[in-house]
């Protein structure tokens, strides 16, 4: 008998500033107005960018504004940039025809010094551009036949689907995994973040204070590791990455922001709480966040690729609209491995602030060579990590990494592998691993650390879509499946949201898998979601006040052994054990940033999942 649930919250959801204007209209070639979908709209208050939005896959676009006189610019990938005054009193409507550009055709991508140039290919730029999409058709490319595989379906948006696993949300766990079920893969890769030092940094309004350097420090000042906080305000270090290392308690944790260096001795370490610091500094988060995509490009994962293509304009799209303030960037790194007849190593794009010039970059790729399992893993990395132009100062830094096979296994390759590690988290770059069809344990273990290491989280395609050869399950208790578009979405939303310096919290629409999810309601009354099949038990619960100052007090019918309280990433904070059915239990969140909250508990292979909003006065 599977349990129901009846979930009852007092719910607010903070409200998004409300504009009375807008500017709104449509990106089109102009010939049968031909759609531009996932086109930039950046608006600008003299020389000062206010909003960058994405219009819809038929090309339309709205923006709310305040009162005043902008500059609209559009700009798509293969055609010329244009630009207009618009004095905002109303709604105002503003349509864009674009002619292509004769001097940068469609997929000519710039190339770094290790790449090869794209050809452009023939024909009218207007056909040539994979996002021009109309209202009647939505052309996509067909699976090519690689390595033995036959041809599949048409690579659409939404078919393939994945799951997740955050081992900072399952901690215990994972610390018994790679020592038990792992172990043997743990001895191929021995690299293990141990000694965990989690930092959590606020104004002193109770605001989150992202991109500040962490540095964890040993005798003599001796650093250990570096990281960045992250959009949470949260930062994770570790003593060591290595199983052969010796984890010593570190001497201090240093935090420097703003030209200013704040000193934390004996921090503690995660076991024993979270470490706390509040900064009296001015709210001001950056509105930046870098999406590079380092891929595999041999021969095995031509049908990865032609997915990816197809769903990356929707997930950016979807995840961009948390708030038009955000400004993404984004980049590709695609690799094969060494050796003759490799047509490249790696071929790269550098930072862009046009979705349509890196997806048609994307899109021009083909899988080829390879031959052997592993791959060039590691010169992919270091070139992401250490050539790419990341931001100097961004909310966000996340790495997509793309791939089926590990990199070689030499003797040197493991210290590569945790420098590489290193590398990346002291540049606040957040690596998630997306594992395709043709991965073993060793390389499921390897990319685990990864995202440990740099505060990311591992993803992995499954079979339930149909498409691709078998995918490996991961060595966990539990995970749910959902459509790759939605895991991206989610983690790309709860990786940039951040409350704005007036404490505006937009609303995520997380869609959490397999969850029952608390929705808005009135402050003055109390809201109930759930479904009720007619052979199950009914499970109610409460927790109020929501939003809350700190204080929440949860009270269920049924006894619950174990309530989580997590971020939006899914990182357990808090556990509170033993809730006797009809009693009260009181979580206190007074300590942690502005922000929204779950409250989690397991029943089943399902989630009862509870989102409460913290407003700290």
């Amino acid at each position: 008998m599977r349990p129901s649930f009846l979930l009852t919250a007092q719910f607010i959801l903070c409200p998004t500033l409300l504009w009375a204007q807008s500017i709104s209209g449509n990106l089109n070639t102009g010939a049968a107005r031909a759609a531009l979908g996932y086109g930039n709209v950046d608006i600008y208050r003299g020389d000062k960018l206010v909003a960058s939005v994405l219009t819809d896959a038929l090309g339309n676009y709205n923006v709310r504004l305040d009162t005043g006189l902008y500059r609209c610019v559009v700009s798509y990938d293969g055609f010329v940039t244009s630009d207009r005054q618009v004095r905002v009193k109303g709604d105002e409507k503003a349509d864009f025809t674009v002619k292509a550009d004769p001097d940068r055709p469609a997929f000519a991508a710039p190339a770094r010094a290790e790449s090869f140039s794209l050809d452009a290919p023939s024909g009218d730029a207007a056909t040539r551009m994979s996002g021009i999409r109309s209202a009647e058709t939505r052309a996509c490319s067909p699976l090519a036949t690689k390595m033995g595989r036959s041809a599949g379906p048409a690579a659409e948006a939404g078919i393939l689907t994945a799951g997740e696993v955050n081992d900072f949300s399952k901690w215990d766990l994972w610390g018994d995994l790679n020592k038990g079920a792992l172990a043997d893969a743990r001895s191929i890769w021995p690299i293990a973040p141990s000694g965990r030092y989690t930092l959590d940094l606020q104004t002193r309004s109770g605001l989150p204070i992202a991109d500040a350097e962490v540095v964890l420090l040993g005798d003599a000042d001796r650093e250990l590791y570096r990281a960045r906080t992250d959009n949470t305000g949260k930062a994770e270090l570790w003593a060591s990455l290595d199983t052969a290392g010796k984890v010593a308690p570190p001497k201090a944790m240093e935090v420097r922001y703003a030209g200013t260096r704040y000193r934390i001795a004996s921090p503690k370490p995660f076991r024993n709480g979270i470490n706390h610091l509040v900064l009296d500094v001015p709210c001001g988060p950056s509105d930046q966040v870098d999406v590079a995509f380092v891929v595999d490009a041999t021969g095995s994962m031509q049908d990865e690729i032609d997915f990816l293509a197809a769903e990356m304009n929707e997930v950016i799209f979807r995840s961009k609209r948390i708030g038009d303030q955000l400004n993404f960037r984004f980049a590709n790194v695609f690799y094969r491995d060494m050796g003759p007849g490799e047509e490249y190593l790696t071929r790269t794009m550098d930072f862009t602030r046009v979705l349509s010039r890196a997806m048609n970059f994307i899109a021009a790729q083909r899988a080829d060579g390879g031959g052997d399992t592993p791959e060039a893993v590691d010169v992919a990395l270091d070139s992401a990590i250490n050539r790419l132009s990341w931001s100097s100062e961004a909310r966000a830094r996340i790495l997509f990494l793309v791939l089926d096979a590990g990199p070689h296994p030499d003797s040197q390759m493991p210290a590569r592998m945790q420098r590489l590690a290193s590398q990346a988290a002291a540049k606040g770059i957040r690596i998630i691993p997306v594992a395709a069809s043709g991965i073993d344990k060793g390389t499921e273990y390897l990319m685990r650390t990864l995202a440990l290491a740099t505060n990311g989280t591992y993803t992995f395609l499954t079979d339930h879509s149909g498409v691709g050869l078998a995918h490996l399950a991961p060595t966990t208790d539990h995970y749910d499946v959902e459509s790759l578009q939605g895991l991206l979405v989610r983690i790309l939303k709860g990786f940039t949201y951040m409350p704005d310096c007036d404490r505006q919290i937009p609303d995520l629409d997380l869609q959490l898998p397999d969850s029952v999810v608390t929705t808005p309601a009135p402050s003055d009354s109390l809201a109930t979601t759930g479904v009720t099949p007619a052979d199950s038990t009914q499970i109610r619960w409460t927790f109020f006040p929501n939003p809350t100052t700190g204080l929440i007090h949860i009270t269920a019918d049924t006894n619950i052994p174990e309530l989580y309280i997590t971020d939006l990433g899914g990182k357990v904070l808090q556990v509170l054990k033993d809730l006797k059915s009809g009693r009260t239990l009181d979580a206190d969140l007074s300590a942690y940033a502005t922000g929204i909250y779950l409250i989690r508990y397991p029943v089943g292979d399902r989630w009862l999942s509870g989102k409460v909003v913290l407003e700290r006065d």
